[in-house]
């Protein structure tokens, strides 16, 4: 059933769209958006009263307003006038039921998030908006003593406690247990091993008054601006951050979109200016943290609204997605991992390692993409010759290593995780590889040799990336020499439950 205020700013309205989230309504009519908060109370934000309503509505326009010009209108209130409610001045002297903040309405296409799903972004654009969000940042003066009681380490320490005592009562129901535990495993552990880092983030001038809910659906172009919407407005604690907590949410949502390229893009603009080690250090703690809070709010509205809502599988596969990410950015809090996804021609490694990648947020190279655009070729370009002839000569098999190896070291500078995809088949692969990155963990992928002449079979039919095929893959088993593999997953089950499957191990190893 809906809520009073619902139906009546409705009836008021008649809006295009009506968007609930655990917090407020919101109501968008066709140039303007009404937010009404919703009367409740999660501890670390408490709307319980109209006072208090009115006090947040007045502080969101304030707050936003460094973030944006012209965005945000006059915060009204829906009055009693007689039998019926009216949308007044909120210092009207007429009874109030509600107060409410106006914005004028962007266009949809205008956020990131809509230019990122219909691909209209770029990877220069990202870097772009990087660089601008850390000149925006900086420029954000903050009296260090509101910065160390709002944003301190105790603060940070105490935020993450508290995520943990209030989603407690979920792990195991909306939280995957196994995930839950380790997230909050790593999570103090980096604390407690890191103290100095997080203590010295005030006087050092990494912690603002700044946003603290820095989403890619909050990001706006208007021209050849960028600019920013729904500050936290609740909470001093959430909106004073350290800057480089508020790049991991945008990053982490990016990520959660899966675009993990344009992330990376965005993190490399936002480090020109903040390329100290400290603050790349922190950057995996923030986004796991970014996703965990994304998680806890979320399944507050599934707590909230019920099985019976029809927006709850939808909203629980959100959380299974958020978990999924803080796991993976906990696995590489410390230092960014780089697996070998290895194995015969055939084998289904690469369905696997691009499965995994896209599951966990993992960068992926492809020995044979790389080795096609290497050669000045497309990926597709069919090369169906003779084992170490043409393209596929010692040498350049070798280079091909070497140069994947690199990618990983590359993404490791920014705490990316990377899974390098290869047969890796010469004890020589693996060395060239090694020269500039170093292999966490193994993965062996296996499956009988009728099933992988069965997938060359149905792979002649189509194009595809590799040239892997029956003619060639007795004498490429013949001279196969194994890596030496931590984990060996057998490809002819679900390659979900693979991915499932070795992520369990690689915490387990942790």
């Amino acid at each position: 059933m809906e809520a009073p205020i619902v139906m009546i700013m409705k009836d008021l309205l008649k809006p295009e769209k009506v968007v609930e989230t655990h917090i407020s309504y919101v109501f968008l009519t066709a140039d303007k958006v009404y937010k009404v908060k919703k009367n409740v109370n999660f501890g670390f934000l408490d709307f319980s009263r109209l006072k208090l309503r009115k006090q947040y509505c007045l502080l969101e326009k304030e707050l936003n307003g460094r973030f944006c010009e012209g965005i945000y209108g006059e915060v009204l209130k829906v009055a009693r006038k007689e039998k019926s409610f009216e949308i007044t001045e909120y210092e009207n002297t007429q009874n109030t039921l509600e107060y409410v903040v106006t914005m004028k309405r962007i266009p949809e296409d205008c956020f990131l998030s809509y230019k990122v799903k219909e691909g209209l972004i770029t990877v220069d654009d990202m870097r772009k908006t990087g660089r601008h969000i850390a000149d925006l940042f900086s420029s954000i003066n903050t009296d260090e003593a509101s910065a160390e009681e709002n944003g301190g380490a105790s603060v940070v320490r105490f935020n993450c406690g508290e995520n943990f005592s209030q989603t407690e009562s979920f792990a195991g129901r909306f939280i995957d247990k196994l995930f839950y535990d380790f997230i909050k495993k790593e999570t103090l552990a980096f604390l407690d091993k890191h103290s100095d880092i997080f203590a010295s983030r005030v006087k050092s001038g990494f912690v603002v008054n700044g946003h603290g809910d820095l989403r890619a659906e909050h990001v706006f172009f208007e021209r050849d601006k960028v600019g920013l919407i729904d500050c936290i407005e609740f909470n001093k604690r959430f909106r004073y951050n350290d800057v480089v907590s508020e790049a991991a949410f945008i990053c982490m949502e990016l990520d959660e979109l899966g675009r993990t390229d344009l992330s990376d893009a965005l993190a490399e603009g936002f480090f020109e200016k903040y390329n100290d080690e400290n603050s790349i250090k922190l950057f995996n703690f923030y986004k796991c943290y970014r996703a965990f809070v994304r998680a806890k709010v979320t399944c507050f509205l599934l707590a909230q609204k019920g099985e019976e809502w029809e927006g709850f599988a939808g909203a629980k596969k959100s959380v299974d997605r958020l978990i999924d990410l803080a796991a993976a950015y906990a696995l590489n809090m410390e230092q960014a991992k780089t697996l070998m996804f290895y194995g015969y021609m055939g084998c289904g490694k690469s369905k696997n390692a691009k499965v995994f990648s896209e599951k966990f947020a993992a960068a992926n190279y492809n020995t044979d993409v790389e080795r096609k655009l290497l050669c000045g070729l497309q990926p597709t370009d069919s090369r169906k010759i003779e084992m170490e002839t043409g393209i596929y000569i010692r040498e350049k098999s070798l280079e091909v290593y070497a140069h994947l190896g690199r990618k990983a070291a590359e993404k490791a500078k920014t705490g990316r995780m990377t899974v390098l995809d290869g047969t890796f088949s010469d004890p020589a692969f693996v060395k060239a590889a090694e020269e500039s990155t170093d292999f966490d963990k193994k993965i062996l992928f296996t499956a009988d040799d009728s099933v992988i002449l069965e997938r060359f079979k149905e792979r002649a039919k189509k194009t595809a990336v590799t040239d892997g095929r029956e003619e060639i893959y007795f004498q490429h088993k013949d001279k196969f020499v194994d890596a030496g593999a931590d984990l060996s997953v057998e490809t002819t089950g679900c390659i979900e439950d693979n991915a499932r499957r070795i992520m369990e191990f690689l915490i387990n190893e942790e």
